[in-house]
């Protein structure tokens, strides 16, 4: 079981392999740069958790080529 597997029941069974690891990289530096500019401290933790979520797909397919 990894991290995504509790957002599984949220999305088609495995939508986001379709993602490129560039697209996905797009998302983590996103989320992140939105994160240090927010003011609300539980969105700023929202922002985190899902560019956290993003960085668990990239490493996925980074473990998929190993």
């Amino acid at each position: 079981m990894n991290n995504l597997d509790k957002h599984e029941v949220d999305y088609k069974e495995n939508a986001w392999e379709q993602y490129t690891m560039q697209e996905l990289g797009e998302w983590v530096h996103l989320l992140a740069k939105r994160a240090e500019h927010r003011g609300n401290p539980d969105k700023k933790d929202k922002d985190l958790y899902d560019a956290q979520n993003y960085l668990d797909m990239m490493q996925l397919k980074l473990n998929s080529l190993k």
